[in-house]
Order: C-alpha cells, then structure tokens, then sequence
C-alpha cells in the first residue's frame, strides 16, 4: 500500500488516470496522513517528476536492445528483433520510432507512427544480405514516411560516419536500442484522426495524415502506451523477450516534429523534474534547475541505478551461457568526442567512452568469488573494469566448466570470468558516477516527507536492461526414436539498488 501511495504523488497533477492504479484500501487515518505528504510533495514540485512506471505504461518507451547479429558468426545464425507499440488510451497519437546503434548511440532510422485509439503496431529487424539491418512491416497504420507493406527500409550509417568511434562500417547497424516518444493526441474530430481511424482493419486514409496536418492542432500526450520485443534465433532455438521501459511524466507540452528531426529527445523533459524509487523503497525527486543540461538529468536522475543483480550459469554439460544487456539511454545527451558531463565520466573516442565498474559474484551456496575478483577480459582501461558503449553486454564464462560464451553475438561484448559455473552477481558503478539536482524531496514508506537541502546527489548511470540464458543439449532421440533438436533459452529482468 505505501508503495502505490508514493507513486500516486508523482504523477498528481497530470491527467495519467489511464496509466496508474489507485489503490482504495487505505484506512481514513492513513488517508489522512498521505494527504498531508502530498501537499508537501506538491508544494515541492514533484508532482510533475518524471519517473519510470513499474506497471509498464507510459509517455515515453526505451527498449533495451536490437539485434540482428549471429552467435555462430556473419551470416550463420541471425538474431531477428520482433517489435510491438501498443495504445491502450482512446486517444489519437502521433508518436517517434529511432533506432539507434549501440556503440555512441547515433541514430540509424526514425520515422513517425500514427495510433488509432486502442491501435497496435508492429514490425521486425533483420539482416540486410549486405551485413547491415533493415526494418519491415505489414501493419496497415498510417506512418510518415509510409511503409509499403513487406518491402525492407535499410538502417543509415550516415549519422556516426566520421565519428570518434572511428568505424563508419554497417556492421555498427546490426545491434543497439530504440525508443519511442508520444508527442501528442489529436482530437476525434481532428483530420488527422479520421483519415488514420481503422475501418474494417484498414484506415480511412492515410493520405490525410501528413507532417502538415499534424502541426495544425496537436494536443498534449497522455500515455497509455507499453511495448516490447522478442530477440528470435530460428536456427539455435532461442527466443529472448524483453519489456519496454516506460516513463510517466516526462512532458504537458504537445509537440510535433517531422521525420528526420533530432527531437522529441531527452531534453523535452518538461518540468526538469525527475523522480526514483531509492535502495530503501521510498521515493526521491530531484529537481534540476541550474543549467542547460537539466531536462536530459532529470531523465537520467528517473533511469539511474547504483547497481545491478541478477543470475549466471556457464555450465559445460548442458552447454549453456548468460549474457547481461546494460543499456545506458541517456548517455549520448552527455558525451561527445570534445567533453563529457557528469554522471558520465569521459570523452568518446575509438575504444567507447568508459565508465568504471565493479563486479562481484557468488556462488548458489553464499560462496564469494576468490581474491582478487572477476575480471573483463580484456579489460577496457589499464586500471580496472569499465562498461564503453552505449549498448553494452557482459558475457559470463566459467574457468572451471566452460559453457557457450557471447550468447547474442554481440560486438559491445565484454567477456567476464567467474569462478564458478552458476550463481549470481552485482554490478556496481564507480563512485564518480553522480548526477546532481538543485534540490530534492524524499517521501519515505512513514509518510514523511520534506526537502533533503539546497543540492541533492544521485549515484550511478540510468541504466536499463535484462540477462538472457540458453541451453543446448544438441540433437536428440525421442521415444518414437525420431531425431529432434533441444536447445532453448530463457530471459530474466535485472534487479536493481537505485540512485540513494
């Protein structure tokens, strides 16, 4: 109950009655009691405090990861990416699909999509032919630029070529994250929305929904939307599910931007608020006030994350393997090949742009990992662990019962030693990784609230993500005496410490 009374302060003062649950129990003294929270909540500012919502609708989606690489190499076993947006709301939408690549996280394809009330897109990544990625779809919902139905759009190279990355290859386009932006809800009676409305499973016309009729009259989102997308590998078996993260509250400001633009981003967060879910179960807001950065922070301040748990099992019987994906979705707001800003804490160039880290593992008997750690390997920096990329991914390999290694294929791999064939492990990020607000508010499962002081630090990086395992056992007889493959794999959300 405490935990559904926090989450209904933050969002008070915005019409998200389709998003959140409210709960209904309360005895009138602890009713009472809330209440007098939220006013000091309020007076605060945090109402408005962007934040991740754990029931996995929102305004803004970040979707982990893309890929279309091969475990077995080029060309053998590709990953193809299945995607879905859904539209839970009555409302019109016109929302912002980008991809972007997982090294320096330069955008490969974005495009406009136009949901119908209690609308559905969907579509898929794949490889190229040529060792890059394309998308494709056959959903009927109006686009801009429109899509024809089953025929491929390639992704783009053309934003990072020349970058300090120093690789203008397509294979940069085969892995990475997407993310979509509501920018605004239209009318029923608006053009726009009857041009788009399905009618026998097929709108009006799509010919009315242009980038012209949608600047006439925009209104300001709502929400309501959730996604996801399976990572599908037909030759090996494996099918790994991930759930799109989704932020409430990240604007009141309607908005409309053609295909191709930079924007809707991380510095529409509109007020530069954000709020958190702490180690300790309460909620934090922070506000950010002080400089040209502050939209992107509050963002960052919803996402960020001290630490990250979960599972690992590496063993050479039933050839399996873990990967972790850590997705870092602000990080690009923040580092360039000339400077870097806190959390972040360097430049880009060649090798990524690196954030220390540690990591710790345990066996499924409490055993910790010998001396001297678990290591990358090869390290990225000369004086200890560090995560580079964007889109980064730990691969977990036992010394002692080697499993499969690189379960995704990745090329932002980093292969991590353990000591042990199973168990679990936690991430922690350096201590330089902070992100500081103006001021802040704690609300606390006790119902007491109140300014933390005139600055208020945040620990860590806005990190999202989940840890994939597979399992091969090779070709099998059945009871029939028929030969039959036996690989398979399963996902698991990372768990987390937040930013206090």
């Amino acid at each position: 109950m405490i935990g559904a009374v926090g989450y209904k302060v933050i969002t008070l003062n915005r019409n998200q009655k389709e998003l959140l649950q409210t709960m209904n129990t309360f005895t009138k003294k602890s009713l009472h009691v809330a209440l007098a929270g939220l006013g000091t909540l309020a007076m605060a500012g945090a109402a408005d405090a962007v934040m991740v919502n754990p029931n996995g609708l929102g305004q803004v989606l970040v979707y982990p990861y893309y890929t279309v690489r091969s475990p077995a190499g080029a060309g053998v076993a590709n990953y193809n990416t299945l995607l879905s947006i859904v539209n839970t709301t009555t409302s019109q939408k016109a929302v912002k699909v980008r991809f972007r690549e997982g090294k320096a996280s330069k955008e490969v394809l974005d495009f406009n999509v136009f949901l119908t009330p209690r609308d559905m897109w969907t579509a898929a990544v794949e490889p190229d032919g040529s060792g890059g990625a394309q998308i494709e779809t056959t959903d009927k919902t109006c686009t801009i630029p429109s899509f024809s139905s089953g025929v491929p759009v390639a992704f783009r190279t053309g934003a990072y070529e020349g970058d300090g990355v120093k690789d203008d290859s397509v294979d940069r386009l085969t892995e990475g994250y997407f993310e979509v932006f509501e920018m605004a809800t239209y009318a029923a009676s608006d053009p726009l929305s009857i041009g788009a409305k399905h009618s026998g499973g097929v709108p009006k016309s799509c010919a009315a929904v242009t980038d012209a009729a949608a600047q006439i009259a925009p209104l300001p989102p709502n929400g309501g939307l959730f996604g996801g997308a399976t990572l599908i590998n037909v030759l090996t078996g494996d099918a790994f599910t991930e759930d799109a993260t989704a932020l409430i509250e990240f604007t009141t400001v309607a908005s409309y931007f053609d295909t191709g633009s930079a924007n809707p981003n991380w510095t529409q967060t509109n007020p530069a608020i954000g709020a958190a879910v702490t180690a300790s179960g309460s909620i934090v807001s922070g506000v950010f006030a002080t400089g040209t950065l502050d939209p992107e922070k509050a963002s960052t301040m919803a996402l960020q994350k001290q630490s990250v748990n979960n599972e690992f099992v590496g063993e050479l019987s039933t050839l399996s393997g873990t990967d972790w994906v850590l997705t870092f979705p602000t990080k690009h707001q923040f580092v360039d090949e000339t400077s870097f800003t806190p959390p972040f804490s360097s430049k880009l160039d060649k090798t990524g742009s690196c954030d220390g880290a540690s990591l710790s593992t345990w066996d499924r008997e409490e055993t910790p990992v010998t001396p001297g750690g678990p290591d990358f390997s090869p390290s990225p920096t000369p004086s200890g662990f560090a995560l580079c990329w964007e889109s980064n991914i730990i691969s977990f390999k036992s010394t002692v019962g080697s499993g499969i290694a690189n379960v995704l294929g990745s090329g932002n791999s980093y292969t991590v030693s353990t000591g042990f064939t199973n168990g679990w492990a936690q991430l922690t990020y350096a201590s330089t990784a902070i992100n500081v607000a103006s001021a802040g508010v704690i609300y606390d499962p006790t119902f007491l609230s109140g300014p933390t002081g005139t600055s208020t630090t945040f620990s860590g990086l806005p990190t999202i993500g989940f840890a994939v395992q597979t399992f091969v056992n090779g070709t099998l007889t059945d009871s029939g005496g028929h030969l039959i493959q036996s690989s398979y794999g399963g996902n698991f959300g990372h768990r987390y410490t937040g930013p206090q």
